[in-house]
């Protein structure tokens, strides 16, 4: 079991506290601060002792990086082989952030929360070479960060995760190569969808074999979503939570859903997760190319919260 220590104060304790809890806890591997309050010339001073855990690879200051000393940040990366990181910064500081990142060759996670990155520095951070997950709070410059990633890595993009209206940014696709797509609390648009754009959108994924939605209700009759299935011959699982099974979703003709089903290769998982009805699919969802699950499956969905993007990128080989 990992050692985590999640750590929030609002009082301007924090430099004594810091050097307590390394004292206390020498084997900590994953560290999380957050700093509570509007007092923004506040900065941590000692925070240069988060270093001194030797078994930490995973650090998550994004709730403190306004109060953290660069020269702090910089020596951590120095340091730490970290594998995660989670992570803001002043404008001011952007380069000497940027290179302090650089020096993490073992990184594997990256979030950031910006206003602004150079397309320089964006380039930079592209070709860290571990580098599996990139995750960014939405932002003004985010159509020239994702331009920047179209650019270097768009043949490595395998998987998207979004919320709220970033699908916005990421259609037309550019990522031909991706595999699974995640979409969650979608709707902040009003008519961002209908059953035929929603097919359309999909469609420019052609190798999509996973799909999860969550909270997003889209088909108003059976037959649109079997049209969707059967226009994805490639998708393999559909993950569907919270999803509202309206009585529209429930009919539909017995020769669609075979339309959709006769022609795959392998059988489609449909998963529902927290969801109604659930004897009424079983009687009519049923297939011998259809395998209908609910049981909830531990780590299997995302968690973003907020206008968040997250990239998964299939690492590069190192020479």
């Amino acid at each position: 079991m990992a050692r985590i220590l999640d750590y929030s104060v609002k009082k301007s304790d924090v430099d004594d506290d810091i050097e307590s809890l390394v004292n206390c806890f020498p084997l900590i591997e994953s560290f999380k601060a957050r700093i509570e309050g509007k007092d923004h010339t506040f900065e941590i001073l000692n925070g240069h002792h988060v270093a001194r855990w030797k078994h930490l690879r995973r650090l998550d200051i994004i709730g403190a990086s306004r109060h953290w000393k660069t020269k702090c940040f910089q020596k951590i990366c120095q340091i730490l082989p970290l594998q995660f990181l989670s992570v803001a910064w002043r404008e001011s500081e952007e380069d000497d952030y940027v290179e302090a990142i650089l020096k993490l060759q073992e990184l594997e996670e990256l979030q950031l929360e910006l206003n602004l990155v150079s397309r320089e520095n964006t380039n930079k951070l592209l070709t860290l070479p571990k580098l599996r997950k990139l995750r960014i709070d939405e932002f003004k410059d985010v159509e020239n960060f994702l331009d920047s990633i179209v650019e270097m890595r768009r043949q490595d993009v395998v998987a998207l995760t979004c919320n709220e209206n970033f699908w916005l940014w990421l259609t037309p696709n550019r990522f031909q190569n991706v595999r699974k797509v995640s979409i969650i609390n979608e709707g902040v648009v009003d008519g961002l969808w209908c059953a035929q754009s929603f097919k359309n959108a999909i469609n420019e994924f052609p190798r999509l074999t996973e799909l999860y939605l969550e909270n997003i209700t889209i088909w108003e009759t059976g037959d649109a979503f079997w049209d969707m299935v059967y226009s994805c011959p490639q998708l393999q699982l559909l993950q569907l939570q919270n999803h509202e099974v309206e009585d529209g979703f429930l009919e539909f003709s017995a020769s669609t859903m075979n339309k959709a089903l006769y022609q795959r290769k392998k059988r489609l998982v449909i998963h529902f997760s927290k969801t109604c009805q659930k004897d009424l699919i079983l009687q009519l969802y049923n297939h011998s190319m259809l395998k209908i699950l609910f049981k909830v499956i531990k780590d299997a969905y995302p968690n973003l919260i907020g206008g968040l993007l997250e990239l998964e990128f299939t690492t590069r080989k190192v020479l």
